[in-house]
């Protein structure tokens, strides 16, 4: 059995953000490739003109509570917590994030789909940027978590 480490820990973080990023340019890229096939081409369908305000809402409003949320399980961490317990929270918070902004991103995706309104399409790529941006990065650990200098050097350990 192999002894969990931080660095792994961090190496699964990204192993995982890596596929949820993946997964999420699949969906968007197959619901875009779907509406396309549809009679040819994109004809916006004015009535559900609703989707361009609750798409962009829903999707600040579910990353605005993933990172509150995420904020306070950082406050609530004990700084004498043990780095690996550390490592999954961070993993944890990571992963709150990342459901909000894939979960909006299929929203977007679904909704171009139904709609045909190229502005939602738009919604869900950028979404997938934001997922992009919001990869694991080990300066980001340590600034999140308030590691030590002890702490730190572990962490920039190779496997």
């Amino acid at each position: 059995m192999s002894k969990i480490t931080p660095q792994s820990v961090f190496k699964q973080t990204s192993a995982l953000h890596l596929t949820i990023s993946i997964f999420t340019t699949l969906i968007v890229g197959i619901c875009y490739t779907l509406r396309m096939q549809v009679n040819g081409g994109v004809e916006p369908r004015t009535m559900l003109n609703i989707f361009e305000l609750l798409v962009p809402v829903m999707a600040i409003a579910s990353f605005a509570a993933a990172y509150y949320v995420g904020k306070n399980r950082y406050k609530k961490l004990n700084s004498s917590a043990n780095l690996i317990d550390k490592m999954n929270v961070y993993r944890g918070n990571n992963l709150l994030i990342w459901s909000s902004l894939t979960g909006s991103a299929f929203f977007a995706g679904i909704s171009f789909y139904i709609t045909g309104q190229n502005n939602l399409l738009l919604y869900g790529l950028m979404t997938g940027v934001m997922l992009l941006y919001f990869r694991p990065l080990k300066s980001r650990a340590k600034e999140e978590l308030n590691l030590n200098e002890k702490e730190s050097d572990l962490l920039d350990q190779t496997v």
